[in-house]
């Protein structure tokens, strides 16, 4: 069982969420607007369109602190194209949608699962527990939230050497997560 899709928009937007922190929300929006898409940002702006993301996160978690504002950055860049529609799931609020969605032994990393228009899923990105110790994960983060966006089959990894040391993996296409 996946996210229904009148229940996507019971998650917070990236404002929302901005407005439920109070003091907390400007280190989350400090690494917001930090984050650069660089030569991605094209790519970004040429994904099928509409999708609609849905991030599960423990907001206490350093991981999430850093990678849900680079998330929510290249939705939003995304979206300027004409169809990216996020919403933030904290896990302490939606325990019943994190629960289906594991980010591999941790659970308190983020997870973002993709929809079409037709609420098909089409893609996942998962944080891996290992990942904020390499120099480009922001990198390796949005090219792989990038290729769940365009719902791309499972290449099964993205990045550099052998399967153990990638980073960030999706679904198979339509697979995944139920």
């Amino acid at each position: 069982m996946s996210v229904p899709r009148e229940r996507f928009r019971d998650g917070l937007t990236w404002d929302d969420w901005l407005d439920r922190l109070g003091r907390d929300a400007p280190a989350w929006r400090r690494r917001f607007d930090e984050t650069t898409l660089a030569e991605l940002r094209a790519e970004y702006q040429s994904i099928p369109t509409p999708r609609y993301v849905a991030c599960f996160f423990d907001p206490d978690s350093p991981a999430a602190q850093e990678a849900v504002p680079v998330v929510a950055r290249a939705c939003d860049q995304a979206a300027v194209a004409g169809g990216v529609d996020l919403r933030l799931f904290p896990i302490d609020a939606y325990p019943d949608f994190a629960s289906r969605y594991p980010a591999e032994a941790d659970r308190s990393l983020p997870v973002c699962v993709v929809f079409d228009r037709d609420w098909v899923q089409v893609g996942i990105w998962r944080m891996r527990p290992d990942v904020l110790r390499e120099t480009d994960w922001i990198g390796d983060a949005l090219r792989g939230l990038l290729d769940a966006l365009r719902g791309l089959p499972n290449p099964p990894w993205q990045g550099r050497g052998r399967f153990g040391e990638h980073l960030w993996k999706q679904a198979e296409h339509g697979r995944g997560g139920d």
